[in-house]
């Protein structure tokens, strides 16, 4: 049997004539003109955003965990559309902190970054802490006020089941082909979903608002990648498990729905949009054995973005943790980058 369309597609993909090359980036005056280009094209890739509404958070409950104390708030998204979210403030605040937004990936939605069950029961000691290792508690006890949002169609953002949607762990399809409709994206909604996250905080008295970086995995790590370079104000990021190529992930491997923009090759590959972030700090995780983010596309999108870095005189502000390990957190440099740079 023949497959024709294979080859169409590989066609597709080689012939794309990409607008931007961070290769060609040579200096601060190159970047500059990059960063002015690149953001417009790309922020128009991520559709029309919500309105930029009054936040109106209210705190819904308040629990004393070991040595912070979680919080969980219900903030204004858009029209129409409120949603929670998780504050983790640490028992030894100091009067004026740094802070780090985390974004889930997916499974069961926020709770399991802050040490929740699915049933929004404490996680039992000693447990398996899962892919994402309660990195939002990790965050915390290091010193960091942690925003930490449910994500748009994760937990108990999700559609309400009915008969012709059938609830299978996240609503990401059903969502994103809709927003599609309205020229909107999954993406975008919840990069503004962590920009509120990021006026919460900046309107904190004990938050420094120069001191704010973000951090996610998986689908969290598009939303905290896609986050700090849609947000110029992130002064440092984490992104574990996602920085690659589009072409060996996201194109090459079955992936949720949520991971694609329209339009968005047309700009570059991947390492072509996190040059919208470069110079600020940015540390990758990978997994040697994260079959769903090749290594190889790691390593190959990781060494165009050094040497971007090294160009910008900067090559002390980006790293990377390639680690033995699947699709996880790794943590062993990530709390350590974040307290280094906010």
């Amino acid at each position: 049997m023949s497959y024709y369309v294979d080859g169409y597609m590989e066609h597709l993909y080689k012939t794309n004539k990409a607008k931007f090359d961070i290769d060609e980036i040579q200096n601060e005056n190159d970047l500059q003109k990059f960063s002015v280009d690149m953001y417009k094209d790309y922020t128009e890739c991520l559709g029309e955003l919500p309105k930029n509404c009054s936040l109106d958070a209210t705190v819904l409950s308040e629990v004393q965990c070991d040595g912070y104390k979680r919080i969980k708030i219900e903030y204004t998204v858009d029209e129409n559309f409120k949603a929670p979210a998780y504050i983790l403030v640490p028992d030894n605040t100091k009067s004026i902190n740094a802070a780090v937004i985390a974004l889930t990936g997916h499974g069961y939605g926020v709770a399991d970054i802050v040490g929740l069950t699915e049933n929004g029961e404490e996680k039992p000691e000693g447990g398996d802490p899962g892919y994402q290792k309660n990195f939002a508690i990790e965050l915390v006890k290091k010193g960091f006020i942690v925003a930490a949002p449910e994500l748009f169609g994760f937990g108990e953002l999700m559609l309400a089941p009915n008969e012709r949607h059938i609830r299978q762990g996240n609503s990401c399809f059903m969502l994103s082909t809709q927003l599609f409709m309205y020229k909107m994206t999954t993406a975008g909604i919840r990069v503004w979903q962590a920009e509120r996250m990021f006026d919460y905080l900046t309107g904190r008295n004990d938050v420094d608002p120069e001191r704010i970086g973000v951090m996610g995995i998986s689908g969290g790590g598009l939303a905290s990648s896609f986050f700090a370079a849609y947000e110029k104000r992130i002064k440092a990021c984490v992104v574990s498990g996602y920085l690659c190529t589009f072409k060996d992930s996201v194109m090459g491997v079955y992936h949720c729905v949520d991971n694609f923009i329209p339009g968005l090759l047309k700009n570059g590959e991947m390492a072509d949009l996190f040059g919208l972030i470069a110079p600020r700090p940015m540390l990758i995780e990978a997994g040697i054995d994260d079959d769903i983010f090749p290594i190889d596309g790691v390593k190959s999108s990781y060494a165009r973005l050094e040497n971007l870095y090294k160009k910008l005189n900067a090559n002390d502000k980006i790293d990377i943790d390639i680690f033995k390990g699947e699709h996880q957190i790794s943590g062993a440099k990530a709390y350590d980058f974040l307290a280094k740079w906010l």
